[in-house]
């Protein structure tokens, strides 16, 4: 049990260890020097991110349309069995009993 206890405390301090570095690296690599702009800069790191994921799945979203549009200018049978794909993965389906009991 006390193996366990001290495995315990190890873990939780390595786990401060890694923020003070990170803490650190931070206030070097940005100059801060009150713990309020840290929390802001913190904010503002989120937030970037947060862009520039959105501007990737703009991106893919835009880049599956224009290879959909090539698909179909090319190959329309191709581009329908692709479509027919990626809706027949629908789960739980109704049993013909159930959709008969509703109407």
């Amino acid at each position: 049990m006390r193996k366990e206890l001290s495995a315990l405390v190890e873990i939780k301090r390595d786990n401060r260890k890694a923020q003070n570095i990170k803490r650190t690296r931070l206030v070097k690599k940005y100059n801060i020097e009150k713990e309020e702009i840290l929390d802001q800069l913190t904010e503002e790191l989120k937030q970037k991110v947060s862009a520039k994921t959105q501007r990737l799945s703009r991106y893919r979203k835009r880049q599956n349309q224009y290879y959909q549009n090539k698909l179909f200018k090319t190959d329309c049978k191709k581009f329908y069995n692709c479509l027919r794909q990626t809706h027949s993965n629908v789960k739980n389906g109704s049993d013909k009993e159930e959709v008969e009991d509703v109407h």
